[in-house]
């Protein structure tokens, strides 16, 4: 598949380099009576509407630098409940203060969810004796076979990309909100393609043929789960 992923819209992401780093857990910290740190919020999907329950979630405080050795450690651990409601509760030792950040890092099952490898909630630094609130809306997945007619004709200077985007909902944080993809006339004509499910897909094309550009949007709906065909006609052959 012939294709190049021009950005990807991704929050909360954290690339960690720990081959020289250790891992520790300090989940004692959970049973802290004074001066404790609380996260508190919701796992969700369908927009914000339907909870995810029974996810593992657990706070880890990261002080490795940028392509350098440190410490790991695993401050608290907890599960959504039917409702999707989790509860974290942690005190945060001296060394977390000065330096290194927190992060609550779970999975989901990425056949259903869309790029839930990715799903980490990145929090940096917080304090002692704080509440936090933290709502995560998780997409479910769904496939568009993005068929491309007269892709061959695309000449030098001519230009199309596709972007997907699908807005998080409000008062929640998202990972994943779309991609951009360019496409040139090496591309193969039919491309499946991981959308959001269950929520509306803006996909706005974008074409530079002879020195004019023009814009288009269309919103599409597809079923988590599910394949849909989408067909669009580059028009290089005009």
């Amino acid at each position: 598949m012939k294709f190049r992923i021009l950005s990807l819209k991704i929050l909360s992401v954290l690339l960690l380099f720990t081959s020289c780093s250790k891992e520790e857990n300090d989940f004692i910290s959970q049973n802290c009576e004074t001066d404790c740190t609380e996260i508190i919020g919701k796992i969700m999907t369908d927009n914000g509407t339907v909870p995810i329950p029974d996810v593992e979630l657990t706070v880890k405080w990261d002080n490795i630098p940028y392509l350098g050795s440190g410490t790991i450690r695993n401050k608290a651990t907890t599960r959504t409940d039917s409702e999707g409601n989790f509860n974290l509760k942690f005190y945060i030792r001296d060394d977390e203060i000065e330096a290194g950040g927190f992060r609550i890092e779970y999975e989901l099952n990425e056949n259903e969810y869309l790029s839930s490898h990715l799903n980490r909630i990145t929090i940096f630094q917080i304090a002692r004796d704080t509440t936090l609130n933290i709502n995560y809306n998780i997409p479910k997945k769904a496939f568009l076979n993005l068929s491309l007619l007269n892709l061959n004709d695309m000449q030098i200077g001519d230009d199309l990309a596709t972007d997907f985007s699908y807005a998080s909902p409000s008062g929640f944080d998202q990972s994943v909100t779309g991609q951009v993809i360019g496409w040139s006339n090496e591309s193969e004509q039919n491309n499946l393609i991981e959308v959001a499910g269950n929520v509306p897909v803006e996909l706005r094309i974008r074409r530079k043929i002879n020195g004019v550009s023009t814009s288009e949007i269309e919103t599409l709906f597809l079923e988590a789960g599910t394949t849909s065909d989408y067909t669009i006609d580059t028009d290089f052959n005009n």
